[in-house]
């Protein structure tokens, strides 16, 4: 990592594969866009998006009214309080979101590494922004789909073959996006939980090999779901054993319907001290 790039000369152990992400990675990043147009890569955030049944369902009240700020004097407002889990919509994974025979990333064992309020190490708060070039795997558009059928498994092969057909590689610090066609389902909250395409662990070890530092998809769970295998995850192969967060609920529609494949990725995680993730509104600019 060159010198100067991650606040505080943060190193891999603390930062994972964002350390990938140096000055000269982000310098290039900026020079890939031409056009200036700006793809909105986030879902919006409501009590009636699709969300596991086992997270709490986002919601949102007024605690002031303008009717009830305005009773005591001129001066209207309002504001309103959220309750929702992280991991619901368009969302980062912290490393901590998953654990493996007990221990995080980096070895640490996971009773010691949190308390009743928040994980101690690699919550949110620990994340850094995302400025960096995206590669766009559209897998769907490569079979000749709409969408990938559910249970489907990304391969190596896959990934090769529609490198191929757009020309790109994966380069050091990338953040790679696959498309898979799953997002269209969103609507349909029972057809979207149901089951998943996904990358398989294989496929995203072959990425993080080429020098990924992010992995995106178009999915609630970046891998088929249910599990083929529970005990040999796409999940615990990176948040745990390799430090990549995962991206999740990314919407690639207009991406896929406008042929792109590379851009400038920008995705600014929320500070949440100890959380196991973050609402996030990816953007990609070409």
């Amino acid at each position: 990592m060159s010198d100067g790039v991650a606040p505080a000369g943060r190193s891999e152990q603390e930062i994972g594969a964002l350390s990938r992400i140096d000055q000269g990675t982000v310098l290039g990043a900026l020079a890939i866009p031409k056009r200036g147009q700006v793809f909105d890569l986030g879902l919006e955030i409501n009590s009636g998006i699709p969300h596991n049944p086992d997270f709490v369902r986002f919601a949102l009240a007024f605690t002031h009214t303008p009717e009830g700020t305005g009773a005591a004097g001129p001066f209207q407002f309002a504001v309103e309080s959220t309750f929702g889990a992280q991991h619901i919509g368009t969302h980062i994974d912290a490393f901590v979101h998953v654990q493996h025979q007990d221990r995080i990333y980096g070895g640490h064992k996971a009773a010691e590494s949190r308390t009743d309020q928040g994980w101690t190490r690699h919550g949110m708060e620990t994340v850094l922004p995302i400025v960096s070039r995206a590669v766009i795997l559209d897998i769907a558009k490569l079979k000749g789909l709409g969408r990938l059928p559910d249970l489907y498994e990304v391969t190596i092969a896959d990934l090769e073959a529609e490198l191929a057909r757009t020309g790109q590689t994966i380069r050091a610090g990338d953040v790679v996006l696959i498309r898979t066609g799953k997002i269209q389902d969103f609507g349909d909250e029972a057809a979207f939980q149901a089951a998943e395409p996904g990358v398989g662990r294989a496929a995203a070890l072959w990425l993080h090999d080429q020098g990924m530092a992010v992995l995106g998809t178009d999915t609630t769970g970046t891998e088929p779901l249910p599990f083929p295998d529970p005990a040999s995850t796409t999940h615990v192969a990176m948040l745990v054993d390799r430090g990549v967060h995962l991206i999740e609920n990314v919407n690639l529609e207009e991406v896929s319907a406008a042929n792109v494949s590379e851009g400038l990725f920008v995705a600014l995680p929320l500070k949440l001290t100890g959380a196991t993730g973050s609402w996030l509104r990816p953007v990609l600019i070409v």
